[in-house]
């Protein structure tokens, strides 16, 4: 199934994106970055080091052999959202948050 993990930069979007990975999936992850900017911007660091999502995608490939993919944009800029779709084709997207979506 191709499956793609908004917020997949995050604690639970990475490791989602990890376990469908690992059961066979094709998976993209498609992400913003904003906590990374916000946590930049108040120079705020995590108490564990977390890699840059690059660096954790080449890992991942290097121990599994398994491809996950990686967007960057905003999914509420339609023309990047559009342009993801038409590219990756996703069977089902999945939404990581740890904030409940504006109204």
């Amino acid at each position: 199934m191709r499956i793609a993990v908004l917020g997949g930069d995050g604690y639970c979007g990475w490791a989602t994106a990890l376990y469908l990975s690992g059961k066979g999936h094709s998976v993209a992850i498609v992400d913003n970055f904003v906590r990374r900017q916000w946590d930049h911007e108040l120079s705020a660091q995590t108490l564990t080091p977390i890699l840059p999502l690059a660096d954790r995608l080449r890992i991942w490939n290097q121990l599994t052999g398994n491809v996950i993919e990686s967007y960057v944009g905003d999914v509420a800029d339609y023309d990047f959202l559009a342009s993801f779709i038409r590219d990756f084709q996703p069977w089902c997207i999945l939404r990581n948050s740890a904030r409940p979506p504006t109204p």
